[in-house]
Order: structure tokens, then sequence, then C-alpha cells
């Protein structure tokens, strides 16, 4: 499937005609457990922490993050910590929230099986690109350039990266209302690859023009993706049944 729209593009791009591939970042683009993992061992390392909770922390040498993780809950859980102690709960989240929302910890991230070498082929069959992320641009936007850059993701006039001007903001309101903004109504062709149902579900409401692809990857579970949708859980060509 992710094939064939290599191939419209430069069908339609053939023809005179502009296409525009729009990607997510967490959870779709990277996979961000690699960071929530290294979150979770620095809380531990702190010496504060170790003071404050020491049941809790030894069992911090057990964690291990999972891709389809959404959070960090499940890990918690998995090595042990039962959720019973709202203090150390309360502090392992303020201390998750500080660190994953920051430029500091997005190195970690590791790219999904394909993901670079996709977002080339689609610049390379004739497509704009766009990063269109719910990171903001107080927290995050630095550190989300360095992370494209360093994995070697295609950036430019070509290839944008939009983040989200105020944290408080919705973020599937804030996709849609970027789709239907003036300056994407010159592209003949719009794709959208995002792995949360909340946003691909208000998507298909606002912006149905947009041809999106559910990213199985992880979600919030708010919501159910939208069933007639594409799915797919990594980015490599030329698969069988793709």
């Amino acid at each position: 499937m992710i094939d064939q729209i290599l191939v419209n593009i430069q069908t339609l791009v053939s023809e005179g005609k502009k296409c525009l591939v729009v990607f997510d970042l967490d959870s779709t683009l990277f996979d961000v457990s690699p960071r929530i993992e290294k979150i979770l061992k620095d809380f531990a390392a702190d010496p504060e922490n170790q003071k404050k909770f020491p049941d809790q922390v030894p069992l911090f040498a057990n964690i291990k993050m999972a891709h389809t993780d959404w959070g960090f809950t499940n890990a918690l859980q998995r090595a042990g910590l039962d959720g019973h102690h709202p203090a150390f709960q309360e502090a392992v989240m303020q201390y998750w929230k500080s660190h994953f929302f920051s430029n500091n910890y997005l190195k970690y991230d590791k790219p999904i099986d394909g993901a670079i070498e996709y977002v080339k082929a689609a610049l390379k069959a004739g497509a704009d690109i766009a990063y269109l992320t719910g990171r903001d641009v107080h927290r995050m936007e630095p550190g989300t350039t360095a992370q494209l850059q360093q994995w070697n993701f295609p950036l430019g006039k070509q290839a944008e990266l939009f983040v989200k001007p105020d944290k408080a903001m919705d973020d599937a309101e804030y996709k849609t209302d970027w789709f239907l903004a003036d300056s994407r109504k010159d592209y003949a062709k719009l794709y959208f690859f995002d792995n949360e149902p909340v946003i691909l579900n208000l998507m298909g409401k606002k912006c149905p023009h947009v041809e999106s692809i559910f990213f199985d990857s992880t979600h919030s579970g708010k919501a159910e993706p939208p069933p007639d949708l594409p799915r797919i859980m990594n980015f490599v060509l030329n698969q069988r049944n793709s």
C-alpha cells in the first residue's frame, strides 16, 4: 500500500500536480520507548529519589519498555511496581512529564523500520514533506530539529517541520486546522500518517479530502481507529501484502 502511494505521487507530479505527504513523529516515524526508558532510569539514578523511595527504586533495574507501551504504567507493572503508592506514582509522573516533553531526551528515540528511507522516497517521487507534530515550539522545537538532523531525515524548503505554537492546544484540532489552512489548498493530493485514533477520527470528519493512514503502534486508547483506514506497522517498502 505504501509502495502504491509513491507510484501515485509520481503519476500526479508528472501531470504537473502537487502532492503533500504528512508524517506525525511520536510513535509514527519514531519509537519513543527508548526515550521513556531512559527517563525512568534517570529517575531511579537520582539520589533524592533513591532516598525517598528505597523500596521502589531498585525495581527500576528490571524496567524494559516495549514500543507498544503507551506511557510508562505497563513497564512499571512488569518490573514489579504495583501502583499502590500515590506519592511514588506522582513523583514518577511529574519527572516523566517534565523530561518527556523537553528537548533533552529526544535523541534517544529510534526511527521506525523503513521510516527514513520512506520519507526520502516520497520526496524523491516529487512530493513535499511535512512533519506535523503535537510537540510544541517552546519546549521541543530545537530538540526536534536536531533529532531529524541526527537521523538524516530530509529538512528544508520541501521538507518542513510544524510544531504547535502553544502546548495547551488540542493536538487533533491543531492538526485538522493545519490541513484546512489556505497554504494547503494548492495540493491535488494529501497523505497523512498518524498513530492516534482521536486525531484520525477528527480528520475524517473535518478533512475528508485527506487520505489518512493509521500507523498501528500504540495510542492513548481514547478512541478506536476508523475501521475503513489502511493501517501499517512499519515503512519498509516492497513487502508482500503491504
